[in-house]
C-alpha cells in the first residue's frame, strides 16, 4: 500500500510532457544498478534522444538498429505512438534498471500522465540498452523474453509456445497455408509461428509489462506478421489463426500490394478463417445479418457497405462480412481465380464494383438485393 501511495504521489507531481523533446524523470525511490554517474547520465541522455525520435517517428541508426526495427516493427510502432501531440502525458519515469552483462542494461520505463484529471499509467515498457559508439542503442527484449518457449516444427512452420500445443490444429494451418499459396501462385514461406495464449502474454513478450493502450478487439494485436513476413505472431491461443494470416501473406508475399482492396481481403479472411477473434463462420454471420434485416427492415446494405468501419452487425464490420458473402458467391459461380481478382481493384476500391459487375452481374443498383438473397439462401 505504501508503494502504491508513493507512486500515486509521484504521478501527481511529475511535470507535463514537453512535445517534441523527451526528458526522462529518474524515480529516485528505487535503487538503480548503474552506480557510476557517468554511465547513468549517458543512459539517460541516450534514452531521451531515442524516445524523442520515437515520438516524431523518425528513428535513426544512432539510437536503434534498422534491422532490429524491421524485425520487431510492432514494438517500435507502439513506442512511437506514446505521448504524441498530447498534454495528458508526463515525462517518462525510469522505474528500474540493472546490468545484464557485456555493458548492457535492461530498463523498465513508465509512461504516465492524467486521465479525466486523475493520475493514470498508460504503459510500462522494458528496453534493452546496448553500448554503441559513445552512447547507447535501445532494443526490444522479445528475443530474451521468448528464449524459454517450447518449439515444434510442422513441415515449413516452426511453432513457439509456452504451454500446450495442439499438433492437429497446427497441421490444419500448415495445410491451409500451403494450399492458399498454391491457389495464389505464391511461395510457400518458412514461417516462425508464435502462438501466445493471450494478448497479455503477447504484449509481455515484447516487453510491454503493462499496457492500457491495447484491447482484445484490435486485430493488429491479435495476429500480425513481422520480419518481412517470416514471423507470424498471434495472441489467440490458436495454432490455426487464419484471419490475419491471409492479409499478411498477400501483403508480404504476393505482388502489387499497393493495388489491393483490403476490405475485400478481410472478406476472404472471414470466409476461410471466421471473423477475427470470434471465429464466427459464414452460417452464423448470415444469421446475424438476417436478424439485422429483421430488426431494421429499411436498412440498405449498399449504404452500409459504403460506411466502412462506421457500420457494424453483431460487432463485425459490415463491409468485411458482406465482402465474405460476395467472395463465397463468386467462388461458387466462377472459381477462385475470378473471386481472388476482386482483391486487386485499387487501394480505395475504385474498380471494385466494375469488376464485380463484369464477373457476376452485381452492381451498385442491385447490391442490396444481392446481399439479401445471399443471407437468405441458407435460412
Amino acid at each position: 500500500m505504501k508503494n502504491q501511495l508513493g507512486l500515486a504521489l509521484l504521478l501527481i507531481t511529475l511535470p507535463t510532457l514537453l512535445i517534441g523533446q523527451i526528458a526522462v524523470e529518474r524515480n529516485f525511490g528505487l535503487e538503480l544498478a548503474e552506480k557510476d554517474s557517468i554511465t547513468s547520465a549517458n543512459i539517460e541522455h541516450s534514452l531521451n534522444a531515442f524516445l524523442s525520435e520515437a515520438q516524431a517517428y523518425e528513428y535513426s541508426e544512432n539510437y536503434s538498429d534498422s534491422n532490429h526495427r524491421n524485425q520487431y516493427d510492432f514494438f517500435f510502432r507502439k513506442i512511437a505512438a506514446i505521448g504524441k501531440n498530447s498534454e495528458d502525458y508526463h515525462q517518462p519515469i525510469v522505474l528500474k534498471s540493472y546490468p545484464t552483462g557485456n555493458g548492457n542494461y535492461r530498463l523498465a520505463v513508465g509512461f504516465t500522465g492524467e486521465k479525466e484529471g486523475n493520475p493514470f499509467i498508460f504503459q510500462i515498457t522494458e528496453f534493452k540498452a546496448v553500448p554503441y559508439q559513445d552512447h547507447y542503442r535501445f532494443y526490444c527484449t522479445f528475443e530474451e523474453n521468448t528464449a524459454a518457449l517450447h518449439q515444434q516444427s510442422v513441415d515449413n512452420v516452426t511453432y513457439h509456445y509456452s504451454q500446450s500445443f495442439q499438433k492437429e490444429t497446427a497441421q490444419e494451418f500448415v495445410t491451409f497455408s500451403q494450399e492458399f499459396a498454391q491457389l495464389t501462385n505464391g511461395p510457400k514461406p518458412t514461417l516462425d509461428y508464435y502462438s501466445f495464449k493471450s494478448l497479455d502474454e503477447l504484449l509481455k513478450a515484447y516487453g510491454f509489462l503493462y499496457s492500457a493502450r491495447q484491447c482484445n478487439f484490435l486485430c493488429y494485436d491479435l495476429g500480425f506478421t513481422e520480419n518481412n513476413g517470416a514471423t507470424y505472431i498471434t495472441g489467440t491461443d490458436n495454432e490455426n489463426y487464419i484471419y490475419e494470416y491471409i492479409l499478411n501473406y498477400i501483403y508480404y508475399y504476393l505482388p502489387n500490394s499497393d493495388d489491393v482492396y483490403w476490405p475485400y481481403v478481410n472478406g476472404i479472411s472471414t470466409y476461410y478463417g471466421g471473423y477475427a477473434i470470434t471465429y464466427d463462420n459464414m452460417d452464423k454471420l448470415k444469421s446475424q445479418f438476417r436478424e439485422q434485416l429483421k430488426s431494421t427492415p429499411d436498412i440498405d446494405f449498399y449504404e452500409e457497405f459504403n460506411k466502412g468501419r462506421k457500420s457494424a452487425v453483431a460487432r463485425h464490420f459490415s463491409y468485411y462480412v458482406m465482402s465474405a458473402f460476395l467472395f463465397e458467391e463468386v467462388l461458387q459461380q466462377k472459381g477462385f481465380e475470378s473471386a481472388f481478382q476482386l482483391a486487386y481493384t485499387g487501394n480505395d476500391g475504385n474498380r471494385f464494383f466494375d469488376v464485380l459487375d463484369q464477373t457476376i452481374g452485381v452492381n451498385r443498383d442491385n447490391f442490396h438485393e444481392t446481399i439479401v438473397s445471399l443471407i437468405k439462401a441458407d435460412s
